[in-house]
């Protein structure tokens, strides 16, 4: 073999190998900066949330997401299956790092197709250092579904653009639902892909909408259920959520948005379209319909669209290499443009051994709390309740016969308590009322005089207000 054909075979080898090895060290760094956090976070409350809900039957799970709190189930009915495989809490936020890390690839490839296999690494990449990404990979919630399922759909829908046909089409429509069974913003990914799918097809693309009413009429039990009074303003959720995806806040995000503008504008139009519309127009619509605070990761979806627009214009520039370079270096370095939710941690380890020795099949938790969830898999046969009063109004119509109800309210120190029917924790007070659950509001407020002056205190209030309401 010639010295020719030999290095024209090393240079087709190493183009084969380069963009894997490539893509590994990316999903590499992220399992490097989070895998510690599987076991090293505190449990948050959403967290319980979707493991004491993910724990029972199937029926009752489905009843519970999508009559009770008018939710999409994909991520429950998942972590169902995993807890089936292994009954442990930490198997949620295994969960949450398969599909961050699946989240990797599929941005590699949507941008790839857009504007080159550069552009396609440098999108992993920043996927891959996102802050967004690194948070909620180990956070179990379905956030890291929510992202790898807008990407997927940006991906299948990029490539029915460009290739369309029956088997792109068909895979493109499925792949559009997806996001709507796993969180109710889904549907803003929907409506911008039927909207680009219209302007190019026309009135053929209408009918497809029809296939999401079904996926849709679960969310109008949504209405009502709960008011967030945490959060921010839709716009500044928003913001937060580009520089989240990538470039963090303050002058990076700007240099950033520089380089989408770049990126937006280099890219085919139909997808500049698109990805315009999912960065502008959720925060207008939710700003306009309603005062719900919002987090920036209720806005994920927008990652794959932001790294793909960044990568992008990161390909058009002059020493592509050294400024990809510098941008992923900036992403990894940049002011924090969102926050771990689990910033508080808990001693969970002695109630939650308590809660195993105690909870009985029938008994009810209230509400869903990290304690109760860092009891599974040993609880899994007790009802757990929602705080919020829609949704515990609307589960209590299908608990009945409680034998006791176990409720967990947070402390900041242990205090000196010595309540009947109150075992105190050094973070946690867990009150134990035999009784139906109808009785409850009755026996918080007499155990309130006893607690004024705590950190308990509020909880309880809230707590039995909640009852009350419902």
């Amino acid at each position: 073999m010639s010295t020719a054909a030999v290095e024209r075979r090393a240079i087709r080898e190493a183009s084969v190998v380069a963009p894997a090895l490539a893509l590994t060290a990316s999903v590499g760094f992220l399992l490097a900066r989070v895998l510690p956090d599987v076991a090293g976070r505190p449990w948050h409350e959403d967290e319980a949330v979707a493991g004491l809900i993910s724990a029972q039957p199937v029926g009752d799970l489905l009843r519970t997401v999508v009559l009770d709190r008018g939710g999409a189930p994909l991520h429950f009915l998942l972590a169902h299956a995993a807890f089936a495989v292994d009954g442990s809490p930490q198997t949620l936020r295994w969960l949450s790092l398969v599909f961050a890390v699946a989240t990797i690839p599929v941005c590699y490839d949507l941008a790839r197709r857009l504007a080159g296999q550069f552009a396609g690494l440098t999108a992993a990449a920043l996927a891959a250092t996102s802050q967004l990404l690194t948070i909620y990979t180990t956070f179990g919630r379905m956030y890291s579904l929510f992202a790898f399922a807008s990407a997927l759909s940006l991906d299948l829908f990029v490539r029915a653009v460009d290739r369309p046909g029956r088997a792109t089409l068909t895979a493109a429509t499925a792949a559009a639902l997806l996001p709507l069974l796993v969180h109710p913003f889904g549907a803003f990914l929907f409506a911008a892909e039927l909207a680009v799918a219209v302007w190019l097809w026309r009135f053929r693309a209408l009918p497809f909408a029809l296939l999401a009413v079904p996926f849709a009429l679960a969310y109008l039990r949504l209405s009502g259920r709960y008011d967030p009074d945490v959060g921010m303003s839709a716009p500044e959720a928003a913001l937060r959520a580009l520089g989240g995806s990538a470039g963090g806040y303050g002058i990076g995000l700007a240099v950033f948005a520089v380089l989408a503008g770049i990126g937006a504008w280099t890219v085919p139009r139909t997808f500049a379209v698109l990805g315009l519309l999912l960065i502008a127009a959720p925060p207008i619509a939710l700003a306009t319909l309603g005062n719900d605070k919002l987090s920036p990761r209720h806005l994920v979806f927008v990652l794959p669209v932001w790294t793909t627009f960044v990568a992008a214009g990161v390909s058009k520039v002059p020493a592509r290499v050294t400024v990809a370079s510098a941008a992923v270096a900036a992403a990894v370095l940049a002011p924090a443009a969102v926050a771990d939710p689990r910033a508080t941690a808990g001693d969970l380890a002695a109630p939650a051994a308590w809660i195993r020795a105690h909870v009985q099949r029938g008994d009810v938790m209230y509400p869903y709390s990290p304690v109760f969830l860092a009891a599974l898999p040993d609880v899994a046969d007790a009802h757990a309740l929602p705080r919020e009063p829609v949704a515990l109004a609307r589960a209590l119509r299908r608990t009945h016969g409680a034998h006791a109800v176990f409720v967990a309210i947070p402390l900041r120190g242990p205090g000196d308590l010595t309540i009947r029917g109150a075992h105190v924790f050094r973070s946690w007070l867990i009150l134990e009322h035999d009784g139906p659950f109808a009785t409850l509001p009755a026996h918080l407020a007499r155990l309130a005089p006893s607690l004024r002056g705590t950190s308990a205190y509020a909880g309880l209030l809230q707590l039995r207000g909640a009852a009350c309401d419902c």
